[in-house]
């Protein structure tokens, strides 16, 4: 019923049978109210509606479609449609001041038709284009209204051409932007790996000369084992979803600080027997153990250096024997 109230129908109220029901009993119904546009268009074929509706339609589609294409043309493209615009009016100013008996006037005489008279032409072309207007030459009859056609499509073109010089500005600020979050992010995840390996190489002196009580041991090893995990997951994006490519000393160096934390969490994991217990820990290295299996230098899909290649193997090696470690239980 709140439907048929918003279409603007009156006296609605329930009927158990249903409108169906209604119109078989022969009931009467009411028509929506005249002075809606569905009303006075309910009944009649498509063809004898009128055609303003469709011929807006059409307007703004094709409107659209030619602010898309100036939107999607390059700055050299839409600098080439200005010029061959002005140059075009020009003519059009000079064949129309021949044609006709006015055309455009000079200190109050009409220009001659011949080359001056082009020059001519086409110098009022530029300044009304640019909107200068500087008043030494004047357009007389008709062709005012061509200047005034100039005038506007200009200004619309020179719009485009400085907001395409804005836009090209504005990409190589983003594009500088990613570059320097990009080297960031590469920095951290160097800094972060080399904070691992320290510190796995502390619990491991620690573990070696007894000054570290268990409850001591296993937290930190699990803290270096999470962050450990995360910065695995940057290097899979890096060889997976390469939005950039390092440079291949930088590469390098994130693998060799990769495989020496990786051969470090080995040899503190078989020194740690209680680490088959904590559930947290034994869960990190399976996580590490399984990141690190798939990097490797035939599977990643982008052909790397021999170097880098060697380093990715080196990194599958030493996760297949963490996997294979007593201390990961199965």
């Amino acid at each position: 019923m709140g439907l048929l109230e918003e279409l603007g129908y009156e006296n609605v109220r329930h009927y158990v049978g249903g409108m169906a029901d209604w119109k078989e009993s022969g009931r009467p119904l009411e028509a929506q109210k005249a002075g809606k546009a569905e009303a006075a268009t309910a009944g009649k074929p498509i063809a004898s509606l009128p055609p303003q509706r469709f011929l807006i339609a059409g307007r703004d589609e094709w409107l659209q479609r030619a602010l898309d294409a100036v939107a999607n043309s390059s700055f050299s493209a839409l600098l080439g449609i200005w010029l061959w615009m002005v140059i075009g009016f020009g003519v059009a100013y000079w064949v129309g001041g021949i044609w006709l008996a006015s055309g455009l006037t000079e200190g109050g005489t009409a220009v001659a038709s011949g080359w001056r008279g082009l020059f001519t032409a086409l110098y009022f072309s530029f300044v009304t284009a640019t909107s200068l207007g500087f008043g030494d030459v004047l357009p007389v009859g008709s062709l005012r209204i061509l200047a005034i056609a100039e005038a506007a499509a200009g200004l619309l073109l020179f719009g485009c051409i400085i907001s395409k010089l804005v836009s090209r500005r504005q990409e190589q600020l983003i594009e500088e932007i990613h570059r320097i979050a990009f080297e960031d992010r590469l920095g951290r995840v160097r800094t972060n790996l080399h904070l691992v390996l320290s510190e796995l190489q502390s619990i491991s002196s620690g573990c070696a000369e007894g000054s570290l009580p268990t409850d001591r041991i296993l937290p930190r090893a699990e803290s270096a084992a999470m962050v450990f995990i995360g910065e695995l997951h940057a290097v899979h994006d890096l060889l997976y979803r390469p939005q950039q490519l390092p440079e291949e000393a930088v590469f390098e160096a994130i693998l060799a600080a990769l495989a020496a934390g990786l051969r470090e969490f080995s040899d503190l994991m078989g020194r740690l027997p209680e680490a088959r217990s904590h559930s947290i820990l034994s869960s990190s290295a399976r996580s590490i153990s399984s990141l690190a299996g798939e990097i490797c230098g035939e599977c990643v899909p982008r052909d790397y250096a021999p170097e880098l290649k060697l380093w990715m193997d080196r990194i599958q090696e030493l996760a297949r024997g963490l996997s294979k470690a007593e201390a990961l239980p199965s």
